[in-house]
């Protein structure tokens, strides 16, 4: 009976432990346009700033808890399409697709989502799609969305089914 005690304590010891924030990220500044796969994302909707990068996603997988980034990007070749999921506030994330993606080219990008929040399409200038290092980066509007950048490392879609 004490064993249960004991694993109970520690389990819950070990969850207080764990941080859902990455405070290193400011969220009251829009992080800067670079191409170097700097793992940032920022964009304003309706004039508020939501940055990406600070809270963290926590996934299940058989029980443990998995610690998964709050910003990904998800490359579907056959297709050609990035899906776009970045954790904004806790449990709130914007969510679109980016259609076409090509370097030095302006895509679409459609299904987006605030929350549960339906948005507009709108456009997406790609400044950098280096399929050797898997870096994308860009510029995105549409509707309530502007200022929107990102500068990250996605996965290919068969790489992250595995």
């Amino acid at each position: 009976m004490m064993k249960k005690y004991i694993l109970i304590l520690l389990s819950v010891l070990c969850c207080i432990g764990c941080d859902r924030e990455d405070e290193t990220v400011d969220i009251t500044v829009m992080p800067p346009a670079t191409t170097i796969g700097a793992e940032t994302f920022g964009c304003l909707i309706d004039g508020w700033l939501y940055v990406g990068g600070r809270y963290r996603d926590y996934g299940y997988w058989f029980g443990p808890s998995v610690d998964s980034p709050s910003i990904k990007f998800l490359y579907n070749e056959k297709q050609a399409e990035v899906d776009v999921s970045v954790m904004v506030k806790q449990d709130r994330y914007i969510r679109f697709t980016i259609v076409s993606p090509q370097e030095g080219q302006e895509s679409e990008f459609t299904n987006a989502r605030f929350g549960e929040e339906k948005l507009k399409n709108g456009t997406v200038t790609i400044t950098r799609f280096d399929t050797e290092r898997n870096i994308i980066s860009g510029t995105f509007s549409g509707g309530r969305i502007t200022n929107g950048r990102f500068d990250v490392h996605y996965k290919d879609q068969e790489e992250d089914l595995m």
